[in-house]
C-alpha cells in the first residue's frame, strides 16, 4: 500500500508540475529531465511511476465541464477563429486489441501498446502494413470499441484525467481526419468550413463571427486562392489533392479541438503537397494542439519535420521518442543507418527484414522509455489567434447548446439545393436520358391509345403495353439513381454524423426526400412529368393528364422508398448494382401482367403486397380503361376482360392508393431505421 500511495503522489505531483510550468526555465528543466532519463533508462525505469497501478481521477460533473467546455464569452473572442487554450497531454498504456475469427481463433492486433502525445508537437505513427497503425489511431480517437468479435482494452488519460474516448464529451475535444477526404464535391472550401462551423459551434455564434473564422482559417491553411472553387470529384474538376486534404483539416478544426488525429494525411500526394500538409500540422501543434497521425513511408524532408515518432511492428511498440534520436537509437541496437539514406526507409527496412524475435534480442521493443514526461511547449500567440482552440466558462448552457433541429434541416436543405444545382452533368444526363426514352416510347407506341383500340384486340394490347411501359420507365428512372446515390454519399454522412453535425432524422428527411422538391426539374416528380408530358400526347392516352401523373408520381415515390432501404443497407455503389435485380424483378413478376396473381404459388403470393408496381398498374388500369369497361357498346368488352384478368376492382381504388402510400411509409421508415443502426454501429 505504501508503494502504491507513493506512486500516486509522484504521478499527481508530476502532472501538477506540468500544469504549473509555463516559463522557459521550467520547460528547460523538463527537457533536461527527459534527456537524463533517455541517457539512463534503468534509472528512469526505477523512478517512474507504475502506470498500471496508478489510481487516477475520473471526471465528475464539474470537472467534466472544465475539461470539455472552456468557452469564449465575448463577441470579440468568438470572432477569433480559435481562442487561447492549454493543450492536453494524451497518454495511453496497455492498449490491446484482439480479433476473434469465425473459427474461434484469436488474433492479436495490438499488444500492450503505450505512448504519449505532448501538446505542441506532431507525432507520427509508422510501421509496416498490418502493424496496427490505424487500429491504434481508431482506439485513441474513440472510433473503435469492443464488439462480439473484437476485444479492445486501453487506459487513456488526458493530463490527470482518465477518459473514455468514445464518450461524447471527450470526443468534442478530438478532431479526426480520415484518409479519404469525405467532402461534398460540389461545395467550395469556404462553404465546407462555413457549413461545419454553423452546425457545430454554439448557437450564440453569429454569421459575422463564422465568416471571420472561415476567412482566417482559409488564410492559415493556404486555401485563400481556391476558397471559392468547387472541391470536385470523379466527374467534376476541382481543387488539388493537397488543397482537398487541408480543407478536410479545416473542417475539423472549427470546433477548436485540443487533439487532432489524422489517418494517412499525405496519402496520394506528391512531395511538395505532402510537405505543405505537414507544415499546416506544425502550425496547429504550435498553437497548443496535440497532433497524432499515421503515415506510411514519407520522404526524408517530411520525416525530419516530425517532432516525435512511434514505430509499430506487429502490434507492438518498436520505438518511441524524438525523431532526432532515431539514428542514434538504431545504431546502438546494431542497425546503424547508412550515409545519405532516408531514415524513414531505413527503419522500415529494419522492421520488415528482421524477425520480431531477433529485434527483441537486439534491444528493440524495450519499455525503458515508457515514462518519459510530455514536453512543455510555449504557445505561439499569433497562431493562437488563428488556430487556437477552446472556449471559456461564462456562457450559459442554453447558449452553448447544439443548434436546433430546425437549423439542421434548413442548412441541409440549402446545401442539397446547391449540390443539385451545381451537379449539372448528373442532372443533365438524367434529363437527357428521360427525354430520349420518352420520345422513343412515344414514337414506338404512336397513336395506340385512341378509341379504336377498345374494339381492336391488336391495338388494345399495344395500348395496354404503352401504359405499362410508361409506368415501368417512371419507376426505374427514379428508383435506380436513388439506390446508387446513398452509397456514394455515405462517407460524407458518416463523417458528419460522427462529428455531431446533425441528427440521422434531419439528414434522412432532407436528402432522401429531395424528390419532393417540386420546383427543381431534376427531382423524381419532375422527371415523371417530363416523361409523361412527351409520351402522353404521342401515345394518345385516354385518362386525364393530371390523374395519370398522380399515379405515376405515387409509384415513383413508393419505388424510391424501396431503393432508399436497399441503398442504406449496402456500403458501396458496386454492391448497390448487385441489388438492382432484387429491386426490379419481383416488381415485374408480381405486377399481374405476366402471370395472374392467383396462379402464383400460395406461399409466394404474399409478396405482391410489397410490390408497388402491382398497385400502380391497377390504378392506371382503372384510370385508362375503367370507363370503357362500363360501356355496353363495346362487344366484346376488352376493357372489362383486362380488368378481370388483372384482378382490378373499381370499388377498391381507395385501397390501392392506401397500399401504395403505405408501402412508401413502411419502406421509408425502414430505411431510416437501417441508416440509424449503420450510423450508431460505427459511431
Amino acid at each position: 500500500m505504501a508503494s502504491d500511495t507513493a506512486s500516486d503522489d509522484g504521478y499527481n505531483n508530476f502532472l501538477s508540475f506540468l500544469h504549473s510550468a509555463g516559463s522557459p526555465a521550467a520547460n528547460g528543466d523538463v527537457e533536461t529531465a527527459t534527456a537524463s532519463r533517455a541517457e539512463n533508462p534503468t534509472e528512469s525505469s526505477k523512478e517512474s511511476p507504475d502506470y498500471s497501478r496508478t489510481r487516477v481521477k475520473r471526471l465528475d460533473a464539474s470537472s467534466r465541464r472544465k475539461f470539455v467546455s472552456r468557452r469564449a464569452s465575448t463577441t470579440e473572442e468568438r470572432r477569433n477563429p480559435f481562442a487561447e487554450r492549454e493543450g492536453n497531454a494524451l497518454i495511453w498504456r496497455g492498449v490491446n486489441m484482439t480479433l476473434t475469427t469465425k473459427r474461434g481463433e484469436k488474433k492479436k492486433l495490438l499488444s500492450d501498446v503505450w505512448g504519449e502525445v505532448p501538446p505542441g508537437e506532431i507525432t507520427a505513427i509508422m510501421g509496416p502494413s498490418g502493424a496496427g497503425k490505424s487500429s491504434l489511431l481508431n482506439i485513441l480517437s474513440g472510433r473503435s470499441r469492443s464488439t462480439s468479435s473484437l476485444s479492445v482494452e486501453s487506459e487513456i488519460r488526458m493530463n490527470e484525467f482518465k477518459v473514455d474516448p468514445t464518450d461524447i464529451d471527450v470526443r468534442k475535444q478530438i478532431a479526426f481526419v480520415a484518409q479519404d477526404d469525405s467532402l461534398s464535391f460540389t461545395a467550395t472550401p469556404r462553404e465546407a468550413i462555413r457549413f461545419s462551423a454553423k452546425l457545430r459551434l454554439p448557437r450564440i455564434t453569429t454569421d459575422d463571427e463564422i465568416e471571420d473564422l472561415a476567412d482566417k482559417m482559409l488564410a492559415e491553411l493556404g486555401l485563400s486562392d481556391c476558397a471559392d472553387t468547387m472541391i470536385g470529384g470523379a466527374l467534376i474538376k476541382g481543387i488539388s489533392g493537397g488543397e482537398r486534404k487541408r480543407t478536410s483539416v479545416g473542417v475539423e478544426l472549427v470546433t477548436k479541438p485540443s487533439l487532432v488525429f489524422l489517418d494517412e494525411p499525405t496519402s496520394g500526394l506528391d512531395s511538395f503537397s505532402a510537405m505543405q500538409v505537414i507544415k499546416v500540422l506544425k502550425k496547429i501543434a504550435h498553437a497548443g494542439c496535440s497532433v497524432l497521425f499515421t503515415i506510411h513511408q514519407p520522404s526524408s524532408d517530411v520525416f525530419n519535420s516530425f517532432d516525435r515518432l512511434i514505430l509499430l511492428n506487429k502490434g507492438m511498440v518498436m520505438y518511441q521518442g524524438p525523431v532526432s534520436d532515431v539514428p542514434e537509437y538504431f545504431a546502438k541496437h546494431n542497425h546503424p543507418m547508412p550515409p545519405n539514406y532516408n531514415p524513414a526507409d531505413w527503419i522500415m527496412d529494419v522492421a520488415n527484414q528482421y524477425s520480431q524475435e531477433q529485434l527483441c534480442q537486439e534491444g528493440f521493443f524495450s519499455r525503458d522509455l515508457r515514462n518519459l514526461p510530455p514536453a512543455i511547449v510555449p504557445k505561439d500567440k499569433e497562431l493562437l489567434d488563428s488556430l487556437g482552440v477552446s472556449w471559456h466558462d461564462d456562457v450559459s448552457d442554453d447558449e452553448w447548446k447544439h443548434v436546433g433541429f430546425g437549423t439542421e434541416v434548413r442548412l441541409l436543405f440549402k446545401r442539397e439545393i446547391i449540390h443539385n444545382t451545381r451537379n449539372k452533368k448528373g442532372v443533365g444526363a438524367r434529363f437527357a436520358l428521360t427525354t430520349f426514352m420518352a420520345i422513343l416510347v412515344g414514337n414506338i407506341f404512336f397513336g395506340v391509345g385512341g378509341d379504336s383500340s377498345f374494339s381492336d384486340p391488336s391495338e388494345f394490347n399495344s395500348h395496354f403495353g404503352a401504359m405499362v411501359m410508361i409506368l415501368m420507365m417512371s419507376m426505374f428512372g427514379t428508383a435506380m439513381p436513388t439506390l446508387l446515390s446513398f452509397p456514394e454519399e455515405r462517407p460524407v454522412f458518416l463523417r458528419e454524423y460522427s462529428t455531431n453535425h446533425y441528427s440521422v432524422i434531419a439528414y434522412f428527411i432532407i436528402v432522401f426526400n429531395s424528390n419532393l422538391q417540386l420546383c427543381y426539374f431534376h427531382t423524381s416528380a419532375a422527371m415523371a412529368s417530363v416523361l409523361l408530358s412527351i409520351a402522353y400526347p404521342l401515345v394518345g392516352l385516354q385518362s386525364g393528364f393530371m390523374r395519370f401523373l398522380s399515379i405515376e408520381y405515387g409509384l415513383a415515390m413508393s419505388s424510391t422508398a424501396v431503393a432508399v432501404l436497399l441503398g442504406c443497407a449496402v456500403e458501396d455503389p458496386n454492391m448497390a448494382t448487385e441489388f438492382l435485380p432484387l429491386l426490379f424483378v419481383p416488381q415485374l413478376l408480381f405486377a399481374g401482367f405476366f402471370v395472374r396473381t392467383d396462379l402464383i404459388p400460395a406461399w409466394l403470393r404474399w409478396a405482391q403486397y410489397l410490390c408497388s408496381l402491382t398497385y400502380g398498374v391497377r390504378l392506371a388500369l382503372l384510370a385508362e380503361f375503367g370507363d370503357c369497361a362500363n360501356d355496353p357498346s363495346f362487344t366484346p368488352n376488352l376493357c372489362a376482360q383486362l380488368l378481370d384478368v388483372n384482378q382490378v376492382d373499381e370499388n377498391e381504388k381507395a385501397l390501392y392508393w392506401s397500399i401504395l402510400w403505405g408501402l412508401f411509409l413502411v419502406f421509408r421508415l425502414s430505411g431510416l431505421a437501417v441508416l440509424r443502426k449503420k450510423a450508431t454501429k460505427f459511431y
